[in-house]
């Protein structure tokens, strides 16, 4: 009888825990997945397996429970152990909270230590590469499938415009969201550095820390508010729909799939370079022409650096990433293993 079937011991319950906030911590960063953190600590089959049992049965199942009848909360018990949800209830409550309180930082670290973070997300990267790798069951001519992956990442910031509207629709949060959540998912590339190349990364990051401190402050910011919750619906959608394309191409072209997903892999790695001439770069635009956030790292220029004392601190945040993600893949090893 697998863990989803008994229910959750205390133990299995905290190590969930545990492994949302470093999902959460993953999704939060631009160029880490929160899809190879889950795959490392050996819990990806078991998420998209969980959300990909979500369906219409457990909606009517949950509905069910207004008939107040013993068979009723039977049925919801059932169908809650059938779709893993407490693990899932946990480690998404868990995702959210770490990524909600890193928000603040995650502003002020890309807006005024921008090559060090940057390099810092590089150092957490690069081993990444070793798990799509890993679960390549058939390689040969599939490693051409890199080649796409590639193109894709590194290509977008060649082709986004000078300037991207609707930094305040909620509509473009919802399509935002529903193409993010669909790579927050996959191992390989961040659903961060996805909603960056569309230019609502900071936006996203801006408008939940304006709506917490107005909060904060006894003010309900409505705007903001429907812009964070179009965001919000349009990550559900798209979590639920893609998790199910996702579970068919991993049975059908599983090898593929992974050499796409490197190759999206090392197409960031060329976006997230450090040094950036950020005289030039995206906007993102209001309805009546204001500028609303500088979007400029997806499209900044790549330069070397200017001085010794830029690229030693660059260096040393690169070495510092590098050991949390070895660290990372470690600890996933050691649960393997137990």
């Amino acid at each position: 009888m697998t863990e989803a079937k008994k229910g959750m011991t205390f133990k299995s319950a905290m190590l969930t825990a545990v492994n949302g906030a470093l999902i959460g911590l993953a999704n939060i960063i631009p160029g880490v997945s929160g899809g190879t953190f889950a795959l490392i600590l050996g819990i990806f089959d078991r998420m998209v397996n969980a959300i990909d049992s979500l369906s219409f049965q457990t909606v009517k199942t949950c509905l069910g429970l207004l008939r107040f009848k013993r068979e009723a909360w039977d049925a919801f018990l059932a169908e809650m152990r059938r779709i893993d949800a407490f693990f899932l209830i946990i480690l998404g409550v868990f995702a959210a909270a770490c990524a909600g309180s890193l928000a603040f930082l995650m502003e002020y670290l890309l807006a005024e230590q921008t090559a060090p973070t940057l390099a810092f997300f590089i150092g957490l990267i690069v081993p990444s590469v070793a798990v799509p790798w890993a679960m390549m069951e058939k390689k040969g001519a599939r490693l051409l499938m890199v080649i796409p992956g590639f193109a894709l990442t590194a290509g977008i910031s060649f082709v986004m415009p000078d300037t991207s509207g609707g930094g305040d629709n909620p509509l473009i949060a919802f399509g935002a969201g529903a193409i993010a959540i669909s790579a927050m998912i996959l191992p390989g590339i961040s659903g961060s550095f996805v909603l960056l190349e569309l230019g609502q990364y900071q936006n996203a990051v801006a408008n939940f820390t304006t709506f917490v401190t107005d909060l904060s402050a006894g003010t309900f910011n409505t705007p903001v508010f429907f812009w964070l919750a179009g965001l919000a619906i349009g990550m559900a959608v798209g979590l639920l729909a893609f998790t199910k394309f996702l579970s068919w191409l991993l049975k059908k072209a599983k090898s593929a799939t992974m050499a796409f997903l490197i190759g999206l892999i090392f197409g960031s790695l060329f976006v997230m370079w450090p040094f950036k001439d950020m005289s030039k770069g995206t906007v993102i635009t209001g309805r009546d022409g204001e500028v609303k956030q500088d979007m400029q790292i997806a499209t900044a220029a790549n330069r070397m650096p200017e001085s010794l004392g830029e690229g030693v601190t660059a260096g040393v945040a690169l070495l510092l990433g590098l050991g949390g993600s070895f660290g990372m893949i470690a600890l996933g090893k050691r649960r393997e293993e137990e």
